[in-house]
């Protein structure tokens, strides 16, 4: 299985399209939207390319700077975090329909194997740091995983886990 050029969602492209024709007919360059908005460069670039959600705040600032009157505003109602990032979402779509899994982990738990402290854990302590809320959506997606434990027919599955991944102390 191989992840070919994973897209982020349309809506965060459209969206960061929409941005980005905003912005450059109003004559800004990126360097001044980051500026007025307290963002980086590198992170609006990001967001115009779709790569990054679009923030809720930098939508509405960007509203009254570009006097949309609303129209980048009402984006926020379409805008949605994945619960997976795009390079995982094709696995994440075999795991669904797997009817074997074999896994092999020498530094961690797996992630159907991991309990909800755990999870949080390892996913808070992303570099770079993620937002609580993109957390608590990870989480909650690494979570609802674990339903590939009462399917019918059952899944068959495997784990092999080095001991020293059992016995890591868990940092908070």
């Amino acid at each position: 299985m191989s992840v070919q050029n994973p897209q982020p969602p349309g809506t965060w492209r459209y969206c960061g399209n929409q941005l980005l024709r905003w912005r450059t007919q109003s004559g800004m360059s990126r360097e001044e939207l980051a500026a007025a908005t307290n963002y980086a460069a590198a992170t609006i670039k990001a967001m115009e390319q779709g790569v990054r959600m679009p923030t809720p705040r930098l939508l509405d600032q960007a509203d009254d700077l570009f006097q949309a009157s609303g129209k980048l505003s009402a984006a926020k109602d379409y805008l949605r975090r994945e619960k997976f990032p795009a390079k995982y979402q094709d696995f994440m779509d075999r795991e669904a329909e797997a009817i074997s899994l074999w896994w092999y982990e020498v530094t961690l738990i797996p992630g159907l194997l991991q309990t909800e402290a755990y999870a949080r854990s390892l996913i808070g302590k992303f570099t770079p740091p993620l937002d609580e809320a993109t957390v608590e959506e990870r989480v909650a997606g690494r979570l609802e995983r674990r339903s590939i434990f009462a399917r019918k027919p059952p899944v068959s599955l495997s784990f092999v886990i080095f001991e020293a991944a059992l016995r890591m102390p868990q940092v908070d």
